[in-house]
């Protein structure tokens, strides 16, 4: 039987990617009128902050099954982060060149977890066939 080991989430690129998109939308944040701090502003940081935190803990389960379930949450949020960049956008918090950036980041880590699952389903896969 193959010994547990414990892997690092913070060597993970889209970690890393992530961390610094959710950096930089938290810069955006901080300069939001207030009124909108507490809407669009918390919902923003919740959603981006959720694509690496749900990163950290799959990576942290032992059954990669879940590690799977983890990161298709992950995906999720980054979708649900898009969104509020286009609600930003609309309502003429960030400008055009900031949205299409901060949106060009969201789709590079959107590909990079879908690339990560799939993986991650053919190591489950292969085990299978090996068993």
């Amino acid at each position: 039987m193959k010994e547990f080991q414990v892997r690092d989430f913070r060597k993970l690129l889209v970690y890393q990617k992530a961390m610094e998109w959710y950096g930089e939308i938290s810069d955006i944040v901080k300069k939001l009128p207030w009124e909108e701090k507490d809407g669009i502003g918390k919902q923003i940081r919740r959603s981006s902050s959720s694509v690496s935190a749900n990163l950290a803990e799959g990576n942290g389960q032992y059954y990669k099954q879940k590690d799977i379930s983890f990161i298709n949450n992950a995906l999720g949020s980054a979708a649900e982060t898009q969104m509020w960049l286009d609600a930003l956008l609309q309502g003429g918090y960030i400008d055009q060149a900031t949205h299409a950036n901060l949106d060009e980041k969201a789709i590079e880590i959107r590909k990079m977890l879908v690339a990560m699952m799939k993986k991650i389903k053919n190591e489950i896969e292969e085990k299978k066939n090996i068993a």
